[in-house]
């Protein structure tokens, strides 16, 4: 049998026994330090990194946010270009109209006749002032108007006769002011074909 003896003194063999746990002892607080560290300073790697990428991703969404700003600016800016155009199409065909209008009458204007105060509306009823000779010129301008074919529902609204100054022949002459109103049948291609 072969037994091992220790022939160490008994003092020192607690000795040995306590150097031997205090040194797993000491490496293993080394060894939890050195963990603690390096934990700590990957912990501290990780923030940063993540404080860096919440950094990136505010600057995008900054410029984003900037970007749909923009996409709103030109949507406005659409919006209001296309009431501009839709304004002044609007406002050409209205001169367009309004020309067509002004051509007629003047195509049915006696020379003796002369217009003032010419409106048309929007539901194309038209009415205007003006001034002749006799009443005779008014029914002969009546029956011109009712001939174009542009003029519907014509009607007289009154009659005043007036006297008008003439001071280069020194005289008066007598006038009579009238007004008309009815209704003006607008421009239409296929009906303006079919003429």
């Amino acid at each position: 049998m072969n037994r091992d003896i220790n022939l160490l003194p008994l003092e020192y063999r607690e000795k040995e026994r306590y150097n031997l746990s205090r040194i797993l002892v000491t490496v293993f607080i080394i060894f939890l330090f050195a963990a603690s560290g390096y934990f700590y300073f990957y912990l501290e790697n990780e923030i940063i990194a993540r404080e860096n990428e919440v950094r990136s991703l505010k600057t995008q969404l900054a410029i984003i946010e900037k970007g749909i700003e923009e996409v709103k600016n030109l949507e406005k800016d659409r919006e209001e270009l296309a009431r501009r155009v839709e304004l002044i199409e609007n406002l050409i065909k209205n001169q367009s109209s309004l020309t067509r209008v002004l051509g007629d009458f003047s195509a049915t204007v006696l020379p003796e006749v002369w217009l003032n105060n010419l409106s048309v509306s929007a539901n194309q009823t038209f009415n205007f002032t003006g001034n002749t000779f006799n009443n005779y010129l008014i029914a002969r301008y009546m029956n011109t108007l009712k001939e174009h074919g542009r003029f519907d529902a014509i009607e007289l609204q009154y009659i005043n006769k007036q006297s008008t100054e003439i001071p280069e022949q020194e005289r008066s002459v007598y006038t009579v002011n009238f007004q008309l109103s009815g209704i003006f049948i607008p421009f239409h291609r296929d009906y303006d074909v079919m003429d």
